[in-house]
């Protein structure tokens, strides 16, 4: 009996099984066992195919009326598949309670080989409406339960890039990078939903950017770049067009990262895509402040806030603020400075975006000691080097635990030593990650 022939029986057999309100134990006897009955109805391929027709015998299923009951069971699963992935639309088009509503209706126990669709698909609606922690409980079950569906269907991998999806949106970075990372090692290349392999490249990519691990993000973004053409998501497209210019920005390859952002802002116009605009023209803004050509920056910068009518989501605006307020403190426009960044660090807040509110409280750091003001600046790096040691945030550690140790140099020691030790050690674990130090 070949894997194809005993995955149809066992749906058969379950299906029957359930039908007459039978348990697993109810079945066996001395010649077959709970456990063997529990392969069969999961399509377990080294099941003999004499323990199947045995089974078949006693749930008196005729093997000659076999393939009519597989062409239903087939039909039902067309049926269901089609349901699913109405719901699947109803969720992307953020019809959340009424595709929870609708998955809660259908009777599908957890035996059923859809069961970690379903559940996979709960769980994308309970992170639309930010239940991380019961998203979290729905997803791990989806995973457990794919052993049982149709491996090349991705659920497993989809279910793991959801959850870290649930982590990154919690700020725990680490977790949403290890969940990523099993994505990918589940994802089947043969199977269903070959854009799930994108998604984990992409969330892999930003999520090393956060942490600093730029040319670990570099190389996730390298090697997926070749095969952009043949991405029909133009939002993911322009993601990777934005993650390759700012990380050529943080390696100081200018020139290559206005190439990528200046054409990626040009498919984002013309696919309208409002959010990546945004992006593209602060990442442009940036690299023009880092070469002190301050008016295109601006320019840049203004560019990208005029969009604020057209975004999904204000959290954006914590980098663009900060951002403003470097160049202003570099025009010595102090005022100007204060207001942008004291909006940059309101939105970190608001939004509790650990990886940006940390940038503008640096900023802000900053701000005061350009100006003298040490006392105002140490607080500001203390929270953000509290921010970023909470959070594994290690280069931004670094550089907050550099600026506390400027500060304290001239007016305690003790202080100042401290910091530097604190210093050494982050530059340790730097080196074990593949940092730049």
């Amino acid at each position: 009996m070949n894997p194809l022939d005993i995955h149809e029986i066992g749906e058969i057999v379950r299906k029957v099984r359930k039908e007459r309100g039978l348990r697993l134990e109810d079945l066996a006897d001395e010649n077959i066992s709970p456990a063997t009955i529990s392969n069969i109805e999961r399509g377990v391929p080294h099941v003999s195919m004499k323990k199947a027709h045995y089974l078949l015998s006693k749930l008196d299923i005729d093997l000659h009326n076999l393939p009519d009951l597989i062409m239903k069971e087939q039909k039902e699963h067309q049926d269901l598949n089609f349901q699913l992935l109405s719901i699947e639309s109803m969720c992307t088009t953020q019809h959340t309670d009424k595709a929870l509503h609708t998955l809660e209706q259908l009777d599908i126990d957890d035996g059923h080989p859809y069961a970690s669709t379903v559940l996979y698909l709960i769980g994308k609606c309970h992170i639309q409406k930010k239940n991380w922690k019961r998203a979290e409980r729905i997803l791990f079950k989806a995973v457990q339960l794919t052993n049982q569906g149709d491996p090349t269907h991705n659920i497993e991998a989809a279910s793991l890039a959801e959850l870290g999806l649930c982590s990154y949106y919690q700020n725990d970075l680490d977790s949403a990078l290890k969940y990523t990372e099993n994505g990918l090692t589940a994802f089947d290349p043969q199977g269903d939903r070959p854009h799930v392999q994108f998604v984990l490249k992409q969330n892999k990519a930003v999520y090393l950017e956060r942490l600093g691990r730029i040319g670990e993000s570099m190389r996730v973004v390298e090697s997926v770049w070749e095969s952009l053409p043949f991405i029909d998501e133009s939002n993911m497209v322009l993601t990777f067009y934005w993650l390759r210019s700012e990380l050529l920005r943080r390696s100081k390859v200018y020139e290559d990262a206005i190439l990528f952002a200046t054409e990626g802002l040009e498919k984002a116009r013309r696919n309208t895509n409002y959010n990546l605009m945004y992006d593209l023209w602060t990442v442009l803004g940036s690299v023009y402040m880092d070469n002190e050509n301050w008016d295109s920056a601006k320019t840049c910068f203004n560019r990208a806030l005029e969009l604020e009518e057209f975004l999904s989501s204000k959290h954006k605006f914590i980098v663009t603020y900060a951002r403003l307020g470097v160049l202003y403190i570099q025009l010595n426009a102090w005022e100007d400075a204060k207001i942008v960044i004291e909006k940059s660090i309101q939105f970190g807040k608001e939004y509790n975006d650990i990886p940006r509110l940390t940038y503008a409280l640096h900023t802000m750091g900053d701000f005061y000691r350009l100006q003298g003001e040490s006392q105002e600046a140490i607080s500001y790096y203390q929270h953000c080097y509290e921010l970023c040691h909470q959070h594994h945030l290690k280069e931004k550690e670094y550089q907050a635990l550099l600026r506390l140790a400027q500060c304290w140099e001239e007016t305690n020691e003790v202080e100042f030593q401290k910091h530097i030790r604190n210093m050494y050690e982050v530059q340790l674990q730097l080196n074990k990650l593949g940092g730049r130090f």
